[in-house]
């Protein structure tokens, strides 16, 4: 059975769409608010099986290029036991504060940064890269496949184990495929975990828990080449939270940060310029528009560079 494809370039993303939140504190129990500290998460000794109905493809540049995902039917049913996503679905929420970030959804700033990217021609190949936010994880899977080593982090754990890894694991799968197929040989389970393994780490939690938890020591190797994110700064309040962790884990003095988001979040605040500015206020970075999208509600690709 061939893989169910979407192209993002047509009508199956509403760009329209707004942020739906609940409010903070909202009915949400305590348990659930304080689940999120910091810690890194390991692949397992052991991948499921998908079928092709439970695999999504994006397809970009006239479908010469494409990323594996999970559906988002497939998703559900393996996180019909995570109170959290459950708490969401029932309130049919892209995010509640401190409790679900919305990383089950893939964000079209998400595939807009995946785009430039492609187009860009950005040498991934012995970078180190993090996805801050990942959710799906497919800005960073693509660089993952362009050579890059590279870490990825969301709010939720849940996230991570049942999104972000088994979509980093279909699409090195793909990749592994196509590579022994030309040298004629055969690529095993633990080809690809091992391959995962030296290529990939995996964190979830708060920003604030994880800003020390990651390279505690601050050691220059272990600092980042590449900073990906995209629809992380739609609330005004994380701004500064995440422009501290982008700070802290930037490379000096080439490092590069990716910021891919809406020029303003309605029903939330948040935004390009408001971010623009916090981090235009600090003086460590320029920061450039290195892209502008305006079907649909506007967006953009922010560029910070040291100064």
């Amino acid at each position: 059975m061939a893989d169910f494809k979407f192209n993002f370039g047509s009508a199956d993303i509403d760009e329209n769409a707004t942020v739906s939140a609940s409010g903070e504190g909202e009915d949400v129990s305590p348990e659930l608010k304080t689940a999120y500290e910091a810690k890194e998460i390991q692949i397992a000794s052991s991948t499921p099986a998908y079928s092709d109905s439970a695999m999504d493809e994006i397809c970009l540049r006239g479908g010469t290029f494409s990323l594996k995902h999970l559906s988002e039917t497939s998703v559900d049913e393996n996180l019909t036991n995570s109170a959290v996503i459950k708490t969401a679905t029932e309130r049919s929420s892209d995010l509640i504060p401190s409790v679900y970030e919305g990383g089950l959804k893939i964000w079209e700033c998400s595939v807009d940064l995946v785009e430039y990217l492609l187009e860009s021609g950005i040498s991934f190949q012995g970078k180190r890269v993090l996805e801050v936010g990942c959710g799906a994880g497919l800005p960073g899977i693509y660089a993952l496949l362009q050579g890059a080593q590279v870490h990825f982090q969301d709010y939720n754990d849940d996230v991570i184990e049942h999104v972000t890894i088994p979509n980093v694991l279909l699409n090195l799968q793909q990749r592994l495929k196509s590579e022994r197929c030309e040298l004629k040989a055969t690529a095993t389970n633990f080809d690809l975990l091992e391959t995962a393994r030296r290529s990939c780490r995996f964190y979830s939690g708060d920003w604030g828990n994880l800003l020390g938890f990651i390279n505690p020591e601050l050691a220059s190797e272990m600092l980042y080449d590449v900073i990906l994110t995209a629809e992380t700064i739609y609330a005004v309040e994380s701004h500064d939270k995440l422009y501290q962790f982008i700070k802290r884990h930037l490379k000096k003095p080439d490092g590069l940060a990716y910021v891919a988001a809406k020029t303003y979040y309605f029903g939330v605040g948040g935004g390009t310029r408001s971010f623009e500015k916090l981090v235009l206020m600090d003086g460590v970075f320029d920061v450039s528009v290195c892209k502008v999208c305006s079907t649909g509600v506007q967006r953009e690709i922010l560029c910070l560079k040291y100064r």
